[in-house]
């Protein structure tokens, strides 16, 4: 990808220009036992632990008491508020007491549960009044965002008190378009981006997926991959995304985090693995792409669903994070997956079972391939198999199983399935034998 693709799809985002204050709370105003102008929808703390104190307050005659004894926190949200996508809202207030605060949002946005991520936790240790300033981006516009102030590890008598909060829209900065190889490629002896810290407009096709975020890919090669951190929600295998967010280091990774939008662009794009040897698969330029060793020797058999595999050049890991396969020390494989750094290792994450071919000779694969079309497909595929009533298998991106049968002269319906990418998996009088099946809507 180039900056004048990147340039195109900055279209897709708003950005304005604010410096005004949208809300204020001396938390004067109680009914029910509660500030009028907080304890939104989002708020989980019990009401019993959210006190009116009349006595030493900030400004006014009260301010409030939020109780939340141990970890574990809980959120105290304003009500409803009207917030505008990338516009970054600094959140002001004064607290006292012992306990930690922090920041946070929900504004419906498509990643994280509608939630932004937190800010990291303030912590209060005495009885004077402290001034703390946060900020959060929102992600979308919405009209029933709350602000949130999450709180923990409060400590009696005082807990923590909150008095005199305002919160002002600051001017919005629009992200720099940047590829991924430009978030990626660097120097640094600690492998930390040279775009760190800087809002970007990046592209590319989502190559994995994870509970906590997913990988995209742009082409093949060193410096080609990114993982972005946030709940991948509807995504699959396969799609285009144009995505902003933060570049940051998180444990040695770099990653794409407080994403503010998301676009899916098309869905079904093929994605090749980058060929690399196992020493490789402990370096920076592979950190996050979608790689493959070739003729690599399952040498240990670790904890933890952990493997470590050889093709001579060196040692590399292979994990279960997202697929688990049970390598046999001994046994020589082809495996595909992304490479992630994390806890201070390397290691190869196959995605399904299409991801590990068993070797019995330098590029001879146990698995053969199956010939099968129309490939994109979206009805209908014929599979070339010697039996046409062959036992068949489909799976799709996180190696579920979605469909099973017997070929029906040939053919396999695939009308039923969601639009992705499935490893179509055949067993026939000759032997087991697989595709790549793309279905598209």
């Amino acid at each position: 990808m180039r900056h004048i693709t990147l340039l195109a799809f900055t279209a897709l985002f708003s950005f304005a220009s604010h410096g005004q204050v949208i809300f204020t709370s001396g938390f004067e105003d109680w009914a029910a036992g509660l500030p009028t102008d907080w304890y939104g929808s989002k708020s989980n703390i019990i009401q019993t632990d959210v006190v009116q104190v009349s006595t030493n307050v900030h400004g006014g005659n009260s301010a409030v008491q939020l109780i939340k004894e141990g970890t574990g926190h809980q959120r105290f949200t304003t009500q409803v508020l009207s917030v505008t996508a990338n516009q970054e809202y600094e959140v002001r207030f004064w607290v006292r007491g012992e306990g930690q605060i922090r920041l946070g949002l929900y504004d419906g946005r498509p990643t994280g549960s509608g939630y932004a991520s937190y800010t990291a936790y303030t912590t209060s240790t005495g009885n004077t009044w402290q001034e703390v300033a946060l900020n959060v981006v929102a992600a979308v516009d919405a009209g029933n965002a709350e602000f949130i102030l999450s709180v923990q590890s409060t400590v009696a008598p005082e807990h923590l008190v909150v008095d005199d909060v305002t919160i002002t829209a600051l001017a919005i900065v629009a992200p720099t378009p940047a590829t991924i190889v430009e978030i990626q490629e660097t120097t640094a002896p600690d492998g930390a981006s040279p775009m760190s810290g800087i809002t970007v407009l990046t592209q590319g096709v989502v190559s994995a997926l994870l509970g906590n975020g997913f990988y995209l890919q742009d082409g093949t090669g060193p410096w080609s991959g990114l993982f972005v951190f946030g709940t991948p929600g509807a995504l699959a295998i396969g799609d285009s995304v144009s995505v902003s967010g933060t570049v940051t280091e998180f444990n040695g990774q770099t990653q794409l985090a407080s994403v503010l939008n998301m676009v899916t662009l098309t869905s079904g794009n093929a994605l090749t693995a980058t060929v690399i040897s196992t020493l490789d698969g402990n370096t920076e330029p592979y950190e996050s792409v979608l790689v493959k060793v070739e003729a690599a020797n399952c040498t240990v058999s670790g904890a933890f669903g952990q493997f470590t595999v050889d093709d001579g050049s060196g040692t590399v890991l292979v994990d279960d994070v997202i697929y688990a396969y049970p390598f046999v020390v001994g046994q020589f494989y082809d495996i595909t997956g992304v490479l992630q750094y994390a806890f201070s290792e390397w290691r190869i994450l196959p995605r399904f079972v299409a991801d590990v071919e068993v070797v019995t000779g330098i590029g001879e694969a146990v698995r053969s391939a199956v010939a099968i079309g129309p490939n994109p497909a979206n009805e209908m595929v014929r599979v070339a198999a010697d039996d046409a009533r062959a036992a068949y298998a489909v799976c799709d991106a996180m190696g579920r199983t979605v469909l099973q049968g017997n070929l029906m002269n040939g053919v396999l319906m695939v009308h039923a399935l969601p639009a992705g990418i499935y490893t179509l998996s055949v067993a026939d009088v000759t032997n087991l034998r697989q595709a790549k099946l793309v279905v598209q809507r």
